[in-house]
């Protein structure tokens, strides 16, 4: 059985209808050159593809855009606007969930003003507590003040002891004062937070 074999131009012809078609269904580009005038063909000159362009059918519709790259400068100025967004969000949020235990938490402001007494009293408590332990620690610092005082009058060598006694307490009279100055600073810090828990409350329930 014989079987009639393609010419050699049946063949060219067969291949360029298929790399038309191929073309065609690629979409011609389009793209601004240097001068500011519009070109179009079927690949984007090296020169100008990070400047954007439009792919447009046979029937003249665009049916994609691509965007310019974007420069250096650009990016770092987007990337800095998203971190600057996320920091408004991430106060946004911590406002909301302020607020949100303000409502919870206090009925009224009186019961606001309840909490920050008691808070403020507890601090006063403890306060007094250190004050009255390092008042004891005085008096018993004295003492060995005195005991180390009479030995170096009697012409003695002072005792490694009440030495070590002496600069035992001298430590602790020295940290109960920084509690203590800690605590009055909380108390300062706790009053000031308190005024603006107060002033938002009010906010929140349009007193």
């Amino acid at each position: 059985m014989n079987t009639k074999q393609p010419r050699v131009s049946e063949l060219f012809l067969l291949f360029t209808l298929a790399l038309a078609s191929g073309n065609a269904s690629a979409g011609i580009k389009c793209w601004t050159n240097s001068q500011g005038v519009k070109e179009c063909g079927n690949v984007v000159p090296p020169e100008y593809s990070q400047e954007g362009h439009s792919e447009v059918s046979e029937q003249g519709i665009t049916t994609n855009t691509t965007d310019r790259a974007k420069t250096p400068e650009e990016l770092a100025a987007e990337k800095q606007a998203i971190a600057e967004q996320e920091v408004r969000d991430e106060i946004a949020a911590k406002i909301a969930t302020h607020d949100r235990v303000l409502l919870d938490t206090f009925t009224t402001e009186e019961d606001l003003l309840l909490a920050r007494d008691g808070k403020l009293a507890a601090i006063d408590t403890r306060i007094l507590h250190t004050q009255r332990i390092a008042t004891d620690l005085g008096h018993k610092l004295s003492n060995l003040e005195e005991d180390a005082a009479n030995q170096e009058r009697a012409g003695k060598q002072l005792d490694d002891e009440l030495l070590g006694n002496i600069t035992s307490i001298q430590s602790q009279i020295g940290q109960n004062s920084s509690f203590i100055l800690d605590r009055q600073k909380e108390k300062e810090l706790l009053t000031e937070q308190f005024e603006l828990d107060l002033a938002r409350y009010r906010q929140l329930k349009g007193t």
